[in-house]
């Protein structure tokens, strides 16, 4: 019983002096090998890779198990489109990578590119967001309703210019 107390005490304090600037940052992002487009009753479906360059300066592997985002445009309540990820994406200890994450994307109203066009400012939508991040063999789950997608891009620049701030000091 003393050995498990013993190690319970030390896990806690491990955990109060984690270090989040340790964390992973997302240095970049773009799409990649969009294709596999087809149309059936759902929407218009495609596949594509989402490229993402992350440096790790933690000693913990990182690994993306589960992605789901329901998107929407402006302040509409209909899905403008659903994206899962397809299969894991891992981030290892210790390195700069890119990591690619395949992603199935379903655009539910494909008309409406041709109505209203299709705005490349992230500021015109949000979405609802369902992740999950095992670092090491520790599991954590993200659930997320109507997240601006411009406020979510400022989150991964500031975490960006954040590192960058500290290798320079």
């Amino acid at each position: 019983m003393k050995r498990i107390l013993v190690l319970l005490c030390s896990l806690l304090l491990l955990a109060a002096c984690h270090n989040e600037s340790r964390d992973p940052v997302i240095k970049g992002y773009r799409l990649d090998q969009v294709g596999g487009m087809s149309l059936g009753p759902g929407g218009l479906t495609t596949d594509l890779v989402l490229e993402l360059d992350v440096e790790n300066p933690s000693s913990a592997r990182y690994t993306l198990e589960s992605l789901t985002a329901t998107l929407y445009r402006g302040l509409e309540t209909v899905p403008y489109a659903d994206a899962a990820m397809q299969g894991t994406a891992a981030v290892e200890p210790r390195s700069e990578q890119t990591v690619s994450i395949p992603v199935s994307v379903r655009l539910a109203r494909p008309l409406s590119l041709l109505t209203e066009g299709f705005s490349t400012d992230l500021e015109d939508y949000e979405a609802d967001l369902d992740l999950t991040i095992r670092k090491g063999s520790f599991k954590k789950r993200i659930k997320k309703e109507r997240v601006p997608l411009g406020q979510l891009s400022e989150l991964l620049g500031a975490g960006s210019q954040k590192q960058e701030t500290d290798e320079k000091e």
